[in-house]
């Protein structure tokens, strides 16, 4: 029996959770071990008892898993940034995959599923936006810019990322001496973000917020259709960070939904047209739909500038009340796509079958709340086709996943017992 502060020799680590601490068993009770990974044998101390499992703190290695490495991070112990790099690349994508296809086959009904092989590219220097913490330290008043501790309140301070793009790392170089002497008590944010016309930033003081709307619109380039799109974003507004990934990931999405040139597409949570261009590409009608009035009306823009009259975007509270909405009511979509944040769908999910679109593409940063979306659109006589892990945040534990929904036109009833896909 195990109680806070008991002492586990020769632990065996086989697992890995989702927020990536390793896993052992010692008499039938599961341990989760911080700083261990799946292969290692451990020293470790239990420092909270659960009644079905318990918390420990990995104090020595005994015998290192093969797929131990050294962190490539010169501060990665301090940082908060990362949480993955002490693992091999190939392992960190083996069991968030693992993690992310037995949670949703263990969840949903999974029988005519079928799991794509996990999307990768680059590890390092993918990273094309970030958010840095401009402080003066409480402890012992030292200005610094970089990112939180684990932990932590306290900043590391940084000069150079390896998962950011050079030209971040650049700009940090360059502008750092002057964000320094802006630094306050007060926790400030820096937003920096690579775009295919420079480097652009938000900037705490007055003067550089100035500066910042005298900018020209930041915009990246799509490739991912014959006919490469020119997308511009708010310079502090959302943009997925890996832009290699970005491309696979639309190309899965309009493969995934089988699009015909007579289709009507609706894309939910649209931002500034990622998903929904490339789409319009392909289609005769596609309706957007956004929550933020500026990213419509750059999806408005984006859409002239690329010459797409058949695509219209449009304001709307997601997360509330739908059916009323003139988008929704009566209308009829060939197919959806939804790409929501972490909070997911939920509200939404309840009605989406009204539509009766044939095909549902779901793309999420979060699997527990696109797990719980999924089980509301079984009800309405979806069923889960496709499934498929996008590693768009290497070294660290986050994931982005896909999912394809196919209508059966009668509610799915819950099996007996869940198929669990081997990987």
């Amino acid at each position: 029996m195990t109680t806070q502060n008991t002492l586990l020799e020769m632990l065996s680590i086989n697992g890995l959770t989702h927020d990536g601490r390793g896993v052992g068993h010692f008499e039938g009770k599961t341990i989760f071990v911080n700083d261990a990974v799946p292969g290692d044998i451990v020293t470790a101390k239990i420092t909270k008892h659960h009644d079905n499992f318990d918390e420990a703190d990995c104090l020595e290695i005994k015998t290192p898993s093969p797929e131990r490495v050294n962190p490539f991070c010169s501060v990665y112990k301090e940082c908060g940034g990362c949480q993955l790099q002490h693992l091999s690349l190939d392992a960190q994508r083996y069991w968030k995959n693992k993690n992310f296809i037995t949670q949703l086959t263990q969840s949903v009904d999974a029988q005519q599923c079928k799991t794509a092989e996990p999307m990768i590219g680059d590890d390092t220097h993918y990273r094309r936006r970030t958010r840095l913490t401009l402080v003066i330290s409480k402890k012992d008043k030292i200005a610094r810019l970089g990112f939180k501790q684990k932990s932590s309140n306290e900043v590391v301070d940084i000069d150079h990322c390896p998962v950011l793009t050079e030209g971040l790392n650049q700009a940090i170089k360059e502008s750092k001496s002057a964000l320094l002497e802006q630094a306050s008590r007060a926790y400030k944010e820096v937003t920096l973000v690579e775009a295919d016309n420079g480097i652009f930033n938000t900037f705490p003081s007055k003067e550089s917020a100035e500066e910042t709307l005298n900018q020209a619109q930041p915009y990246y380039t799509l490739n991912a259709t014959s006919t490469p799109l020119k997308i511009t974003f708010p310079a502090d507004g959302f943009i997925q960070i890996n832009q290699s990934l970005n491309e696979q990931m639309i190309a899965q999405a309009l493969d995934w939904l089988e699009l015909q040139p007579e289709h009507k597409v609706l894309d939910l949570f649209c931002g500034v047209g990622n998903f929904t261009l490339p789409i319009a590409q392909q289609v005769q009608s596609t309706v957007g739909i956004e929550g933020e009035q500026i990213l419509v009306e750059t999806a408005s823009q984006n859409a002239k500038q690329n010459a797409l009259a058949s695509v219209n975007f449009y304001k709307g509270d997601l997360f509330d009340e739908v059916t009323p909405k003139p988008w929704f009511k009566k209308q009829k979509y060939d197919r959806i796509l939804l790409d929501p944040g972490r909070q997911g769908a939920f509200n939404l999910s309840k009605t989406l079958g009204k539509l009766k679109a044939h095909i549902i593409v779901y793309v999420s940063c979060n699997a527990a709340t696109l797990i719980r979306d999924i089980k509301e659109l079984e009800k309405q006589g979806y069923r889960l086709t496709k499934a498929g892990m996008i590693d768009m945040f290497p070294h660290t534990t986050h994931t982005e996943v896909m999912v394809q929904l196919s209508r059966t036109h009668k509610a799915i009833k819950k099996p007996k017992s869940r198929p669990t896909f081997k990987i």
